[in-house]
């Protein structure tokens, strides 16, 4: 009986022991995009190590890490600034002042000065290393400052002492004090970004419109950090979307964003960052994640959960700050339930930091043998191929450190990896190309002109023109001529001398053919879509649904409106008029191989030239063919434009609904089938 309930109590132990250990590992689950911006789990990058709840805290707001590994914890609701031991897990002093009313931030200056900023006293207060008072930085004085709100919530400071503000209310951005408190100007702000409906407003309303429209305010920052090295960062929280692309930013001595360039994933809600000693950016959102950036801005994973109630180690309410110790330990304060937690990297997380320092310090072959052991763990890491790409490029391995970017998407990078390749090449080859370019035009024009006197020039142009005098080659060809001559090539296909019902669907289709190519076939650098995330049975549809649509809303407008044309001379019509953009894609598709993003103005160019090219035939055409003056053919054109919205917002209610009374059938049929069985059964 004692062995039994020894071992029942050892299998308890053992299931507790493991429940603990999975409760460790998965409330810290990591997360990052792949080459397709999609979300994907990957190895743990830290795991929660410790919980601190004896601090006796209450709503603490913000924290700083200083080099003996001590965390200074901004406790708001008890007024005081607590300096907790990490590695000893004890309380070293409380610095409790009376002019603190409400401390919502910290900074740790470089010669180890105290700043905390305190809204609600409306100050920032200096004390030196030992907590003793030195002065407080009130309201500036300056008639520039105005009546611009002076709550500061977040500090920072450089070496030389001025300060940098983050006040509550202040939408002209970063407010910037010199050392002894003069206000030197705003040192970075952030734009107003305008929703659809705001553009319209600005399009059409009047000057004494928009000076009644409100809510046109910038987002405000949420937090500021100060390197080692005197640059400045800065956190933005709040946006339109659940996500954002520049709520972190780095500044340059001019306030400009450093990070303006790149795409810097994250959400929406950033409350606090720190920068570690080799460069590494660590971003909290107040919902509960951390999130990694590399110093370039390049973004590497983000753990933690969205949101928890639950009192699990890795979860929080309401994350407002964080910070990293000389270890690399990460240590994050949750506000609301008054705890810090930290978490130990892991050998991926590791991996990666060391094989970013190596590469920050030039020593490229060991960064990449530390890469690669990063991709062994995570064979499709796009920061490891990035960094692979990056490493190869210093090493200037052109076209391996392509197949590196490629598989990473990074296509700005493959750009300009290809540039390198492409120059090589066109520097090794140059003379030969010349000498060929050369070679040829003698020959085109010494040899053409000996040509055209032999018998064989004359056989030839007389089987050429025999060959293109053909009826359905003719019209075949007809869209070239569209090109250049499309009022008389119109009133041709109208009068029915030229063109076909079968040359009209031949050229139809080939446009389709060439649609599908493009969309298919560009070169890495412009094929944004890949093959196998394409819906071709969307794109197949759309494309006949469009343009048939097209022709039937117009004959249909048309017919209403003393229009002479008929469905099927709509039909080649616009069938002929797609030559431009024949063309055009055909142009771009081959530019696309032998083009990097530096020409991607001239493949845009050739682009919307082909389109409005094409529009104008199709608009021409609708002229011609109905016999319509410039003003009906025009109306006729945003009739059949509005006629094919609504037919296709009819045609979706008519889906949907259809949907549901499937659904709605399907339920019933299974429902009668399970009482049936049952009934079986019985």
């Amino acid at each position: 009986m004692k062995k039994a309930r020894s071992f029942l109590i050892l299998l308890l132990v053992l299931f507790s022991f493991t429940l603990s250990v999975s409760a460790s590992s998965a409330t810290s689950p990591t997360r990052t995009l792949d080459f397709k911006f999609n979300l994907v789990w990957t190895q743990d990058a830290y795991l929660p190590q410790l919980t601190v709840t004896n601090l006796g805290l209450k709503n603490p707001q913000d924290m700083a890490m200083d080099d003996q590994d001590h965390l200074y914890i901004v406790d708001k609701e008890h007024q005081r600034v607590v300096e907790y031991d990490t590695t000893t897990d004890t309380i070293v002093r409380v610095l409790a002042y009376e002019g603190f009313s409400g401390p919502a931030g910290i900074f740790l200056a470089q010669n180890g000065d105290i700043y905390v900023a305190d809204p609600t006293a409306e100050a920032i207060f200096r004390f030196n290393h030992a907590g003793d008072y030195i002065e407080q930085f009130d309201r500036p004085t300056t008639a520039s400052f105005g009546d611009t709100p002076y709550k500061p919530s977040k500090v920072a400071v450089d070496n030389r002492g001025n300060l940098y503000v983050q006040s509550e209310g202040v939408y002209n951005g970063i407010i910037q004090l010199s050392n002894s408190g003069e206000f030197l100007g705003y040192f970075a702000s952030n734009k107003v970004k305008l929703n659809i409906l705001q553009m319209l407003q600005d399009m059409f309303f009047t000057d004494e419109q928009k000076e009644t429209l409100t809510g046109r305010v910038p987002t405000t920052f949420s937090n500021l950090f100060m390197d080692k090295d005197g640059i400045l960062y800065s956190t933005t929280m709040g946006g339109t979307l659940s996500f954002m692309m520049h709520g972190l930013k780095k500044h340059n001595t001019a306030g400009q964003d450093m990070f303006a360039d790149r795409f810097i994933w994250g959400f929406s809600d950033f409350s606090d960052i720190t920068v570690d000693k080799d460069g590494i950016i660590y971003v909290t959102t107040k919902t509960g994640q951390i999130f990694a950036y590399t110093n370039e801005g390049e973004f590497i994973y983000f753990f933690g959960s969205r949101y928890s109630e639950s009192d699990i180690a890795g979860l929080f309410t309401s994350l407002v700050s964080i910070a990293v110790d000389s270890k690399g330990n990460l240590w994050a304060l949750d506000s609301e339930k008054s705890f810090i937690q930290s978490f130990k990297p892991t050998e991926y997380a590791l991996s990666i930091y060391q094989a970013t320092k190596l590469f920050t310090e030039g020593r490229y072959d060991e960064a990449t043998v530390v890469w690669e052991s990063v991709l062994r763990l995570n064979q499709m890491s796009v920061v490891a191929h990035n960094g692979i790409g990056a490493n190869l490029m210093y090493q200037e391995r052109y076209e391996e450190a392509m197949v590196h970017f490629e598989v990473a998407g990074n296509r700005y990078a493959y750009s300009d990896a290809y540039w390198e390749v492409r120059n090589k090449w066109l520097q090794t080859n140059l003379s030969t190309i010349l000498a060929s370019l050369l070679g040829l035009f003698l020959l085109l024009t010494f040899g053409g002109r000996l040509f055209k006197k032999t018998k064989a020039y004359a056989f030839l142009k007389k089987e050429k023109n025999a060959f293109l005098s053909l009826r359905f080659i003719s019209d075949l060809l007809l869209f070239l001529k569209v090109m250049r001559h499309p009022i008389d090539t119109f009133y041709d296909l109208k009068d029915k001398s030229k063109g076909s019902v079968i040359s009209a669907i031949v050229v139809y289709l080939g446009f389709f053919g060439i649609f599908i190519w493009y969309t298919l076939g560009k070169d890495f650098i412009y094929q944004f879509l890949l093959v196998e995330d394409i819906d071709m049975n969307a794109i197949v549809i759309g494309f006949f649904s469009l343009t048939l649509l097209f022709v039937l809303c117009n004959y249909l407008v048309s017919s209403i409106n003393d229009g002479e044309g008929g469905f099927v001379d709509l039909f080649k019509m616009m069938a002929y008029s797609f030559g431009p953009m024949m063309i055009g894609y055909i142009l771009i598709i081959g530019l696309s191989y032998i083009s990097t993003n530096n020409e991607a103005f001239f493949l845009s160019t050739i682009e919307q030239v082909a389109m409005i090219w094409t529009g104008t035939n199709l608009f021409l055409g609708i002229q011609e063919v109905h016999n319509y003056e410039t003003k009906a053919a025009f109306k006729s054109l945003v009739m059949t434009i509005l006629f094919m919205v609504l037919i296709a917002v009819v045609l979706l209610i008519v889906i949907l609904m259809t949907e549901q009374v499937y659904m709605f059938f399907e339920a019933i049929i299974k429902e009668a089938l399970r009482n049936a069985n049952f009934l079986r059964k019985a």
